[in-house]
């Protein structure tokens, strides 16, 4: 792929997990088995997912901004105003069909079960650490797969902007394309009919503006390998 179309996200994704880890350290050492308060407990659960809350959405809405200038810069257009604070709220708030939920719910949950597993703690500090440690890496897989779905959404919306009509689908071409994608590179996709994007869980494919004179040369050198 000549564009590394997840870098934004990857360096805000290093922000945010470093974050959260600082976050989940700081709760461990503040609560211990032994003084366990279930109105304490709350207050801190809450608030800690609250800081949590506003780093993520800043680096979304920074992944995004970059995203879409970097889409219309592909599609040779200015792209004009984009509230990325927006966008990346009414993503936040939309059923996902990659993550298969909605992003505020899906937190919401995860935070009250942190503080169920918590206060239902029955074996001291070990099993308290490995909840919060558990409670941790879920997190962290929900908010990388949405670095990049902000990433892919923010491309599309970029390229509809830009009056594109047809993308092209590509995929990394290596062994690690999976089935779903395979079939997929290199296919023009009329915008309004493009398949789900991003197609699954930490999907590497991308799609590109293609202007006529690009989508005659790919489709002349598809039908000469033939």
């Amino acid at each position: 792929m000549s564009i590394d179309i997840f870098r934004h996200a990857d360096r805000a994704l290093m922000v945010m997990l470093n974050g959260m880890n600082r976050e989940f350290q700081t709760l461990g050492t503040e609560i211990g088995f032994d003084e366990l308060n279930v109105m304490d407990t709350r207050r801190r659960v809450n608030a800690m997912y609250a800081r949590m809350d506003a780093l993520i959405r800043s680096e979304y809405r920074s992944v995004a901004r970059k995203a879409y200038m970097d889409a219309s810069a592909e599609a040779g257009k200015d792209g004009g105003v984009f509230d990325a604070e927006a966008f990346v709220d009414g993503a936040l708030k939309a059923y996902d069909p990659v993550s298969d939920f909605v992003y505020e719910r899906e937190w919401t949950r995860k935070r009250d079960r942190l503080f169920e597993s918590i206060i239902a703690t029955e074996r001291g500090n070990q099993e308290m650490r490995k909840n919060l440690k558990r409670g941790l890496d879920v997190l962290a897989n929900q908010v990388r797969q949405y670095a990049d779905n902000i990433t892919a959404k923010a491309r599309v919306y970029a390229f509809k902007k830009a009056g594109a009509d047809v993308l092209v689908w590509i995929t990394e071409k290596d062994e690690r394309v999976c089935s779903v994608c395979a079939p997929r590179d290199e296919q023009f996709y009329p915008i309004e009919l493009l398949p789900e994007y991003p197609a699954h869980w930490r999907c590497r494919c991308t799609v590109s503006f293609v202007d006529m004179e690009e989508r005659r040369k790919r489709t002349t050198e598809a039908q000469g390998m033939r």
